[in-house]
């Protein structure tokens, strides 16, 4: 997962650098979402949760991290699909405005990495038990091909 997250802060860099396309950008995310959001959402997460429960009161940390996943869901959908429907009248975002939404998004993507990284991943470290660590460790060897499979499906 942490490799993962050396390649998303890159591309985040690069783009709000200029020195990427927001297109190119766009399909990057789209590897986000698909593939290493997946991951924390249906093996990482909910195996953490429980315990994360056991020790501490609260559990704000994986639902930052869910809701950040869904708000950059959100923004990506409203980049990918420009055009807005009013009445009967289609309003379409012009390039200034869709490369305006991947900056925010850009920024959005470097924090939320940075909160996994020094924050739930450090919570999941202290808490988890090895034996539990080994077993996600398995869970996201076996569906990470899968969803990467997927995900180039759907790029073609």
């Amino acid at each position: 997962m942490r490799d993962q997250h050396v390649a998303t802060v890159d591309v985040a860099e690069a783009f709000l650098s200029g020195s990427m396309e927001y297109k190119f950008f766009l399909d990057k995310v789209k590897y986000s979402l698909d593939v290493h959001f997946v991951l924390e959402d249906e093996v990482l997460i909910p195996t953490f949760r429980p315990i994360l429960r056991k020790f501490l009161e609260f559990e704000e940390p994986p639902r930052i991290i869910v809701g950040e996943h869904n708000s950059i869901r959100s923004s990506y959908r409203s980049v990918a699909n420009p055009v807005v429907f009013e009445t009967d009248e289609a309003i379409r975002s012009t390039e200034e405005e869709i490369i305006g939404k991947c900056g925010t998004m850009a920024k959005t993507l470097l924090q939320h990495v940075y909160k996994e990284e020094n924050g739930l991943f450090s919570l999941i470290e202290l808490y988890m038990p090895d034996d539990l660590k080994d077993d996600v460790s398995k869970k996201i060897k076996e569906k990470l091909p899968v969803l990467e499979a997927a995900h180039r499906n759907a790029m073609k």
